[in-house]
């Protein structure tokens, strides 16, 4: 498990993981609406998590917890 207390003391509260590549935030309204772009987008391994002051991960959203799908 990755620890983040470094990331949070220069600022970074929010991760969005696609596929398994991260993009950092600092504003949360930031880090859903890449959240939601990436989801609408069909992407299926999307996670938007809080970066905790003791260097720990929460999961926020989860793809796989909405169903985005357009109908055919």
């Amino acid at each position: 498990m990755q620890n983040f207390k470094q990331e949070h003391k220069n600022g970074w509260r929010y991760i969005v993981w696609v596929g398994g590549c991260d993009n950092y935030y600092k504003n949360f309204m930031v880090a859903q609406m890449d959240f939601y772009k990436w989801v609408l987008k069909d992407y299926d391994d999307v996670f938007l998590t809080e970066i905790k002051k003791d260097g720990t991960e929460e999961v926020l959203r989860n793809s796989e917890e909405y169903n985005f799908r357009k109908e055919k």
